[in-house]
């Protein structure tokens, strides 16, 4: 969603609110302090990708920390996902125009363009990708690439939008791609907040309402299944980022029916990741954590946080200063 642009000011990590949790905490710094990323996602064994505001598509190697810009920065525009399939990168431009780069750590170069189009997620499923971007003529902007095309092409399923309803390019995390036929995403809005899935072999469709706020600015802003059944939404609103109340909420049935968290996390927050024993989920005010499947949540640390990243026992959360901190997490 466009608004989400609007950049609010970050609170600078106070390493006296680490939780017990944390263990041992690292600053990899991949940018100009100036320069945040909403997504961060492992490349190969070394590297971490950064998709990011103002220098472009960085890749980050931390045997080494050396650093190189895959993708220069576009006017108009901020990297807001990245999707990637052995070793071929896919990085969506979110801004005036919607742009789809392809390449790896040598070269890169656009593969798809929509003039007008507001990009929110690309996902992908082995070699499929699913592109999704802000409504246009009453129904959400859904394309697949199959493993056999060299193009985006239109889903034969049409998702309609309510009034003033998109999708919140937050976190590179309101959309999943969870099996060859199951996808998901969630969008929100003045009077909506939505949970969608897409059948892409039988081409079935559900849009289920959520129990989130829902206002300009307001909804649902990510999603994370754990397996087709399980699953958590997190949000709030952006412009009120301490307000702990339908925020979150859960499912165990595959999205057919959900259940608010019963303790919210400490705010809005703008993604959520992890496994089926651990949740986190980060925003403006901090990052919390979820050991029941999102049915209660625990403030794990403050801080201002875009994007984050569950690898074993180790957890990545961007700032907005050209830092991502890393943690290890007991």
């Amino acid at each position: 969603m466009k608004n989400s642009i609007l950049f609010l000011g970050l609170i600078l990590l106070s390493h006296n609110g680490i939780s017990q949790k944390v263990r041992a905490a690292d600053t990899l710094r991949f940018a100009a302090d100036t320069s945040y990323s909403r997504i961060v996602v492992r490349y190969k064994k070394d590297w971490l990708l950064f998709g990011t505001s103002k220098t472009g598509v960085i890749a980050f190697n931390e045997k080494n920390e050396s650093k190189r810009t895959l993708v220069s920065p576009v006017k108009g525009g901020e990297f807001r996902d990245i999707a990637i399939h052995e070793d071929t990168i896919y990085a969506i431009l979110s801004g005036d125009n919607g742009i789809v780069y392809k390449g790896n750590l040598e070269s890169f170069a656009p593969v798809f363009r929509e003039n007008g189009i507001f990009l929110d997620d690309i996902s992908i499923w082995e070699n499929e990708l699913v592109l999704l971007g802000d409504p246009v003529d009453g129904n959400f902007f859904l394309r697949k690439k199959g493993p056999e095309s060299i193009t985006f092409n239109e889903i034969s399923q049409k998702i309609a939008n309510e009034p003033n309803e998109g999708c919140y390019a937050a976190s590179g995390t309101c959309a999943q791609f969870l099996s060859p036929e199951a996808y998901f995403f969630v969008s929100g809005g003045d009077t909506s907040a939505r949970f969608h899935y897409v059948d892409l072999w039988s081409k079935r469709t559900l849009s289920v309402k959520l129990p989130m706020k829902t206002g300009e600015g307001a909804g649902p802003f990510s999603l994370f299944f754990w397996d087709l059944l399980h699953g958590v939404v997190v949000g709030g609103d952006y412009r009120k980022s301490t307000e702990a109340t339908q925020n979150a909420c859960y499912t165990t049935d595959g999205g057919k029916t959900w259940k608010a968290s019963e303790v919210f996390p400490n705010g809005y927050r703008s993604c959520v990741t992890g496994n089926k024993k651990i949740l986190f989920s980060c925003g403006t005010t901090g990052i919390d954590y979820s050991k029941d499947g999102g049915k209660t949540w625990h403030f794990l640390m403050k801080g201002n946080f875009c994007a984050l990243l569950l690898e074993k026992k180790t957890l990545y959360a961007t700032t907005n200063k050209g830092y991502c901190l890393k943690m290890k997490i007991k």
